[in-house]
């Protein structure tokens, strides 16, 4: 999916088989897909109507089924002299099918390849030998077997390998194999496409956080029963080709290294199963935090104050989803917050009136600076090296969030800015991340390892 290509080929609509229409489709990562055609699927008195067709469909001239899947028309013109032409945007292009309707857009199983998944796993099929006084090179490959998580009983998840080559040839001057990771995702029954995103999605946050740098699928291979075939008694899916829009994926990847990592397949190999568990099940109580907390990382133009802002809403709501915070329940706040609404004299004006009674709903809540203090104190041995001075520690964040958020004046000259707010954001990161990892399933001891082999996290403009 990283790669761009093009297909020329001819177009329809599913209700509309006859009518075909020759064109170019085109994808780069970055931007997505478009279909330019040399016509319209349109008459010339609905030129002004906007056309959204949920598929379209298409043959390339080298033989590709094509299916196009939630299209909508960026252009349609008309030239005297001269000839139609529109183009369309397409969400999603599956390469290798051909889908009727929406409700036929459905999947056995996934395979991805993920950006520094190959890194991150680092399993080799190869074994290499020199034979120096032979003047020979020994390579054998053996295909690695796959690790498995079962995650509940509609849902598995494996780690698999693909290998590529060698090629034969008459004059054979070279021999090249290729092994690719793949996380393979399965279902025991067919699974909508948009199920699989969402799973596909959370796998990618899971490996996001070991390897602490964005991961984008690079290849996607679907398995479906619209593309099945029997050939001589025999049954055959042929694997089809996804592929849509990755805004920010970048065009000259980093090379990464496990030094670099801050947990590796070999760090969690004999727990794979339980981890990738534990990583799902949690998905509705941690999701806004993983939403704040990946948000700073797939989004490297945001400014260093949303940054700030969103780890410590992050780790708010880390301790109020995991470790609670409240002085009392609602029932027995009620009677504290009625009589604190009715303490408000008549002559306060409305707008004010309005904004107390909010602020007091609240008020049976940990404030920032107590949630701090909670989190600071639960996770203290492994985050102790890199705050520094506690209450320093606390009191610059609430100062500076409350800076951020408000604008006071006052607290101006007590708030971070600068290389000193990127230091305190680094510092909001690493808590954040202990907090992850413990959820995860790593031991103190194991975190603390994990931070320490660390070059990443043995910057300077972390102290």
């Amino acid at each position: 999916m990283s790669e761009k290509f093009e297909f020329k080929g001819i177009w329809w609509l599913p209700d509309k088989p006859e009518e075909q229409i020759s064109g170019t489709l085109r994808f780069v990562a970055a931007e997505g897909a478009v279909l330019e055609l040399i016509g319209s699927f349109k008459d010339l008195q609905d030129m002004n109507k906007i056309l959204e067709p949920e598929i379209i469909l298409g043959i390339s001239s080298n033989g590709k089924n094509i299916t196009l899947y939630k299209c909508f028309e960026t252009n349609s013109t008309i030239s005297i002299p001269g000839f139609l032409t529109s183009s369309f945007y397409v969400h999603v292009v599956f390469v290798g099918v051909h889908f009727q309707k929406a409700e036929e857009i459905k999947f056995k199983n996934l395979s991805i390849h993920y950006l520094h998944l190959d890194e991150w796993a680092n399993i080799s099929g190869f074994d290499i030998k020199y034979l120096m006084e032979e003047k020979e090179v020994i390579i054998k490959y053996k295909l690695p077997e796959p690790f498995q998580a079962n995650i509940d009983d509609e849902l598995k998840i494996l780690i698999n390998f693909r290998p590529a080559g060698p090629k034969h040839s008459i004059f054979q001057n070279e021999a090249t194999i290729k092994q690719t990771t793949e996380i393979k995702v399965e279902t025991p029954e067919a699974k909508p496409f948009k199920d699989y995103r969402k799973i596909m999605y959370q796998i990618q946050n899971f490996l996001t956080l070991g390897i602490t740098e964005p991961v984008y699928p690079l290849a996607i291979y679907g398995i479906t029963e619209e593309n099945r075939e029997v050939i001589n008694d025999k049954t055959f899916y042929p694997p089809v080709e996804i592929f849509y829009e990755l805004r920010d994926i970048p065009l000259s990847p980093k090379i990464l290294y496990p030094p670099d990592m801050l947990f590796t397949f070999g760090d969690i190999s004999g727990r794979f199963d339980s981890f990738l568990r534990n990583w799902f099940e949690k998905v509705d109580l941690l999701e806004p935090i993983y939403d704040l907390y990946f948000g700073t990382l797939y989004n490297p133009r945001m400014y260093s104050e949303q940054k700030f802002l969103s780890l410590v809403q992050a780790i708010e709501s880390f301790h109020q989803r995991i470790h609670g915070g409240e002085y009392m329940s609602v029932e027995e706040y009620k009677p504290v917050y009625d009589a604190l609404v009715n303490a408000i004299p008549d002559w306060v004006s409305s707008d004010l009136k309005y904004r107390l009674k909010e602020y007091l709903k609240y008020g049976r809540e940990f404030s920032l600076r107590k949630r701090m203090k909670d989190i600071i104190y639960i996770y203290q041995a492994n985050i102790d090296r890199f705050i520094g001075n506690k209450n320093a520690f606390i009191e610059k964040v609430v100062d500076t969030r409350n800076y951020q958020t408000h604008h006071d004046e006052d607290l101006k000259e007590r708030a971070a800015g600068g290389e000193e707010l990127d230091r305190l954001t680094q510092k909001l990161k690493v808590l954040l991340e202990v907090c992850l990892l413990t959820e995860l399933g790593f031991s103190s001891e194991e975190i603390k390892g994990l931070f320490s082999r660390n070059s990443r996290y043995q910057y300077e403009s972390i102290y």
